[in-house]
């Protein structure tokens, strides 16, 4: 077959766009830092990072999930704390007025304090994180405590994930810290007949108030404890959950993207590749016009 001008000038300009092509690529691969652009640059990878992508969303996900119950735990714990502090005082009070030797207008002076006191549990009992009453159960759109100490919410918990399908409790249940669900003390209750027996200057149900104000101390430093315990399992899901996060990314990056080295060699070797197809293009377009004109 003969080699005519025109297809000499067509393989020129085809190997030319060719070598352009590759020169792209690898610009592109250099200046993204990504090796596979698009589905087709490697399917195989591709079709893996999408698998990775997936598991790295769960764990973030799982980790942000953790992370909140920690904070919402904690801050149930403080609101704890700060409940305990109110329980102590009522003790110091009933271990105070339940000696006889106080009168009537003295343990009525007491009985003030104490109906406070009842006023500031209730209001750390209707403690909100997030918008939601941390204290109320399932009931958390509304106040779960209302203002003599009556609870209008439920002993059901929450739970969230801390890891792919294990999951850990991350609510307090006020039916057994404070109400003294399962034989235990009524805090509000307590509080009230405490204050009740100073106002009528009665010693012994003074004294009968202090057990069970000492019950309800117990079951408030249980209720820390729990939440404590809650937070360390949480705190150890958001580190673990991190982990796995960063090592699919890892995963995703030595999928896709492309190697410093080897990129900006093959951007050197593309380059010199387009120049010495330029050249020869050149070198055999001229050599075909120089055989034209003499023939």
């Amino acid at each position: 077959m003969r080699v005519t001008e025109k297809m000499i000038f067509e393989s020129s300009i085809a190997q030319t766009a060719t070598s352009r092509a590759n020169l792209e690529t690898a610009q592109n691969e250099v200046a993204s830092g990504t090796r596979v652009q698009h589905p087709g640059d490697d399917p195989v990878a591709a079709g893996l990072s999408v698998g990775h992508t997936v598991d790295k969303a769960r764990f973030t996900a799982i980790g942000g999930d953790a992370q909140k119950a920690s904070d919402e735990l904690n801050a149930a714990d403080t609101a704890l704390d700060s409940l305990s502090t109110v329980t102590n005082r009522a003790m110091e009070i009933a271990t105070q007025f339940g000696n006889d030797s106080y009168g009537a207008t003295d343990r009525a002076t007491a009985a003030v304090e104490v109906d406070g006191l009842v006023q500031q549990a209730v209001g750390l009992l209707n403690t909100t994180y997030g918008g939601r009453y941390i204290f109320g159960g399932s009931k958390d759109s509304t106040a779960p405590f209302q203002a003599d100490g009556t609870y209008v919410g439920d002993d059901n918990v929450r739970t969230v994930e801390v890891a792919p399908g294990l999951y850990q409790t991350a609510s307090l249940d006020a039916n057994n810290i404070v109400k003294g669900a399962n034989g235990g003390a009524d805090l509000m209750k307590t509080l009230t007949d405490l204050s009740t027996a100073l106002k009528a200057n009665d010693g012994a149900g003074i004294r009968t108030a202090l057990t069970s104000v000492n019950q309800c101390v117990n079951q408030i430093a249980a209720g820390r404890t729990q939440a404590g315990m809650a937070v360390d399992a949480f705190q150890a899901a958001v580190t673990t959950a991190n982990n796995a996060a960063s090592d699919e990314t890892i995963k995703i990056g030595k999928l896709l993207d492309a190697d410093v080295i080897d990129a900006s060699s093959q951007l050197a070797s593309a380059q010199y590749a387009l120049n010495a197809t330029l050249t020869a293009a050149a070198k055999t377009l001229n050599m075909s016009l120089a055989d034209k004109l003499s023939s």
